[in-house]
């Protein structure tokens, strides 16, 4: 029997309350030998939930999903307005004492935005930003604001993209500097969303030895129906910079236009499913991530015991539970 390492972790996404946190963590550790929950905290954390669940997860915070705690914006490190790189600074530095208040030794963060203004953290005013005159003209399909598949390659884009990466850098020296990681998370095709494709994922591990990633399949599976590049090879690209700590794995029903020029054939979701709930290549993926030793972290809104059991059977393929 194979022994387990800790480097197995759910997102706190999914686990809102005490109740529901101390229910998981309960029957995963009773579900085999050397079991241990291990968590994320998560974006949405308020101060108040952090400060409850402190005791409950003390020596189990594997890494943190900035903003936390939850901040009404998200970070946009890509900003030219000196005030908005401010406010995302300050709001990182609260998160990297989150991260070593909770023992953790890796900050999660979204890289940035195409847009000078802060992005709403909460999502239905975020998905109304998204769908303002700023973005119109990148807008391929409407429902969730995607954006067309030559969007990348736009001027405006590169420019927020670069200015992004110059200030990631700053944050990741400071990170470094208290011993802590900063995984850059690749996002999802929608306008105003910043490093969706695999070639800026790797772009960003040349920019700084100090600057990591976190892979998230569901984001990654969602871009390749959009851009049109092969999924698993995307993957083992990414993997192959060697600077992936972390992953978020979940799935979602994304599938490329089978009319490629009429985006309304395909579809372009970010559901967070359960792992094998759609037709992605979650086995796979998880195989390719586990042998390069990341942060295996379920980002999944559903069914959280069932997934860990699912991941644990596929991490550790000839353990058998209960035994």
């Amino acid at each position: 029997m194979p022994t387990q390492t800790q480097n197995t972790a759910i997102s706190l996404v999914a686990l809102k309350d005490s109740a529901r946190l101390l229910a998981f963590q309960h029957e995963y550790d009773a579900s085999g030998p050397g079991r241990s929950a291990r968590y994320e905290l998560s974006y949405g954390m308020s101060p108040e939930l952090l400060d409850e669940f402190a005791p409950l997860v003390h020596g189990r915070v594997l890494s943190v999903h900035a903003s936390c705690p939850r901040r009404d914006s998200f970070p946009n490190l890509a900003s030219a307005d000196s005030r908005v790189i401010a406010q995302s600074r300050e709001d990182l530095r609260l998160s990297l004492d989150t991260v070593l208040r909770f023992g953790a030794g890796i900050m999660v963060l979204h890289p940035g935005y195409a847009t000078d203004r802060l992005v709403p953290s909460e999502a239905l005013f975020r998905q109304r930003m998204l769908t303002d005159v700023e973005f119109q003209p990148y807008i391929w399909k409407s429902k969730g604001s995607i954006c067309s598949p030559d969007y990348v390659r736009e001027p405006r884009y590169r420019d927020f993209t670069n200015r992004a990466l110059k200030n990631l850098v700053d944050v990741a020296v400071d990170c470094a500097g208290r011993g802590v990681k900063l995984a850059i998370e690749n996002l999802n095709p929608r306008v105003g969303y910043l490093f969706q494709t695999p070639e800026e994922m790797v772009s960003i591990t040349k920019t700084h030895p100090e600057l990591y990633l976190c892979v998230d399949i569901g984001h990654l599976w969602a871009s390749s129906c959009v851009y049109r590049f092969d999924y698993l090879d995307a993957l083992r690209a990414i993997i192959a910079t060697g600077k992936v700590v972390t992953s978020h794995l979940h799935s979602n029903p994304s599938r490329c236009a089978s009319n490629p020029a009429d985006p309304e054939t395909g579809v372009y979701e970010d559901s967070h499913s359960s792992l094998d709930r759609w037709e992605m290549p979650y086995v796979e993926s998880i195989q390719m991530l586990a042998a390069a030793r990341v942060n295996l972290v379920l980002e999944v809104k559903e069914e959280p015991l069932r997934n860990m059991l699912l991941l644990q059977r596929l991490r550790f393929p000839g353990f058998a539970l209960g035994s």
